[in-house]
């Protein structure tokens, strides 16, 4: 597929045979386990913590690797796909609202706390870690994770 097929892609094709390319692409790059696309896997991922606005994506990618994300994306900019990462889906503003033609990429499993460092009032965390988990790892330290809002 050329860059203009690409870039059409999403706009000429109706829905379920989009799905079914971004699918059958995606099922070339990742395991069974780690893509979900039917409507009852995909309904936990029509929002994340602000439950206002929801839209199902064509498909939610669940990788587990640093190569498996990066052939997520090669996949999906291949197919002119939106992509929207969503890291342990408790934001309140929207920020991990999927796209109804795209494809939801998962870091959920990117969930370690790498260090706490009770000098520096710092932590450095994987994109999936929650809020909470921040916080009972700075409790010992006399330390809390106050996220905004």
């Amino acid at each position: 597929m050329d860059a203009a097929t690409a870039e059409s892609a999403p706009l000429t094709l109706q829905k379920p045979e989009l799905q079914a390319q971004v699918v059958a692409a995606l099922q070339r790059v990742l395991p069974p386990e780690s893509l979900l696309w039917t409507p009852e896997q995909t309904t936990p991922y029509e929002c994340d913590g602000l439950t206002a606005y929801r839209q199902r994506p064509l498909a939610v990618a669940l990788p587990a690797s640093y190569e498996q994300i990066q052939q997520v994306l090669r996949t999906c900019h291949a197919l002119g796909v939106p992509v929207v990462a969503r890291g342990a889906g408790t934001g309140l503003s929207g920020g991990a609202m999927p796209h109804e033609r795209g494809v939801t990429l998962s870091l959920a499993k990117f969930n370690r706390i790498l260090k706490v460092d009770p000098l520096a009032r710092t932590a450095l965390v994987q994109c999936g870690v929650r809020n909470l988990a921040i916080s009972e790892a700075a409790a010992p330290h006399g330390l809390y994770y106050a996220p905004d809002p």
